[in-house]
């Protein structure tokens, strides 16, 4: 069976409905539905099923979650969280260069990210402007197709995979990757968003950012001999502009890290919890009808209850369906329309009732 059939008999037997790919005439990935979710179906190669099981078992902040692994004989589908905002090279290339403040923010989470990162000892090896992207006012690091667990004992990488110009030089088989690869990336980033241009080749004094507080940062960053470089994403985070001033967001981000591990049981506890309240109101309604004394009467209170305790209800679900089908920034400047209009809604039954 062709590896692309069997992946779909995979995604439907787990329950997941095919929207669509995701990137225009590629069949992968693809967005798929369950449960009114939408997520993103890829095609995986078996070498990074050790490390994909280990971001599924550990989520890592501002990366998509794997939700699914599929198998089968000659296929392998992972199932991870759409991050639905703007790459940074959409984002360099529509409003021109960040300013240096700007910089700061992108370095400090994406540094983050790496931490845990390099806690579970996985190296990215593909970090570039087209795998961050710009979330809510937040930056992920999406795509882990290049992903490796980190070997102490091996001298080079197994597989040599990066990208041209952001990639550093051990990458293509000099040494092992390891934490000091992906800062290298992303001083090459860093770099990119400085001065509004892409890598066109190696890093040097010409395409450097003239800026006094980047430059030797980036540049240690981005040495060719690992040794030379910051030795871990903690040392480069602490390198940064301000990062006394930081410190206090720094540690409120660890502790968002801390309940993303336990929030999502959280969460579907709570969903059950106010879907239970919900259930209660209705049969509180649909009890106190009674209490009217004719048919035509009850059936309006029923009406009017069912309006009331139903609006919020369908403005939150279509709150939900435009932030999965609009860009971030239309979702942004409609939802509060929804809201409007369901308080206007609200009013007038409230009114018209008397």
């Amino acid at each position: 069976m062709l590896p692309i059939v069997q992946a779909m008999q995979l995604l439907s037997e787990a329950g997941y409905e095919p929207l669509g790919p995701l990137v225009a005439q590629r069949e992968f990935p693809l967005l798929v539905k369950k449960q009114q979710v939408v997520s993103v179906a890829k095609l995986v190669d078996p070498e990074n099923i050790p490390v994909l099981q280990r971001l599924k078992q550990q989520p890592i902040p501002r990366m998509p979650r794997i939700e699914a692994l599929l198998t089968a004989a000659d296929c392998i589908v992972s199932v991870e969280t759409l991050i639905n905002g703007q790459t940074l090279a959409d984002r360099l290339r529509a409003h021109g260069p960040f300013s240096p403040e700007m910089t700061v923010r992108v370095a400090q989470e994406l540094l983050v990210t790496l931490q845990a990162l390099g806690q579970q000892q996985i190296v990215h090896r593909d970090l570039k402007l087209s795998n961050v992207m710009d979330y809510r006012d937040h930056y992920y690091l999406i795509d882990v197709n290049a992903a490796r667990q980190y070997h102490a004992e091996q001298e080079s990488d197994t597989r040599l995979l990066g990208t041209s110009g952001f990639a550093a030089p051990e990458n293509y088989g000099f040494a092992q990757t390891d934490q000091r690869s992906d800062l290298y990336s992303l001083g090459i980033v860093l770099n990119c968003l400085l001065t509004g241009q892409e890598p066109s080749g190696p890093l040097d004094a010409t395409t450097l950012t003239q800026d006094s507080t980047w430059a030797p940062i980036i540049m240690k960053a981005t040495a060719l001999d690992p040794q030379q470089r910051y030795q871990s994403a903690t040392a480069m985070l602490a390198a940064l502009p301000g990062h006394d001033h930081y410190r206090p967001h720094h540690q409120s981000v660890i502790k968002r890290i801390q309940v993303q591990q336990w929030w999502p049981q959280a969460k579907r506890i709570l969903q059950i919890g106010l879907w239970g309240l919900y259930g209660l109101l209705v049969i509180v309604a649909i009890s106190t009808g009674f209490d009217q004394t004719t048919w035509h009467a009850r059936v309006d209170f029923w009406v009017t209850g069912f309006m009331l305790i139903g609006a919020p209800l369908i403005a939150h679900y279509a709150n939900r369906w435009l932030q999965r089908h609009w860009s971030v920034s239309r979702w942004h400047r409609y939802r509060w329309w929804l809201r409007v209009a369901e308080a206007i809604f609200i009013f007038w039954v409230l009114g018209r009732d008397g």
